[in-house]
């Protein structure tokens, strides 16, 4: 019963990963192979994980534990 709860559990991480994949919006692969972000001109709602270019900062911006933060470079 055990085995049967673990993969039960493994097919839920599963399915929700495939959900979040199936779900992406407003990103773009052009034929030429480069990667493309939302593009905004303030902070959208936020949500764990994305990211989009801020046209206004011009800076990317991700959204991580709770907060919008600006990725930087070195």
């Amino acid at each position: 019963m055990e085995q049967l709860v673990a993969v039960i559990e493994e097919l839920k991480k599963r399915i929700e990963a495939l959900e979040r994949l199936v779900n992406l919006k407003n990103i773009e692969i052009p034929a030429d192979g480069k990667f493309v972000v939302d593009i905004r001109s303030s902070d959208p709602v936020g949500q764990n994980g994305r990211i989009y270019y801020n046209s206004t900062a011009h800076k990317f911006k991700g959204y991580e534990n709770g907060t919008w933060k600006t990725f930087t470079t070195t």
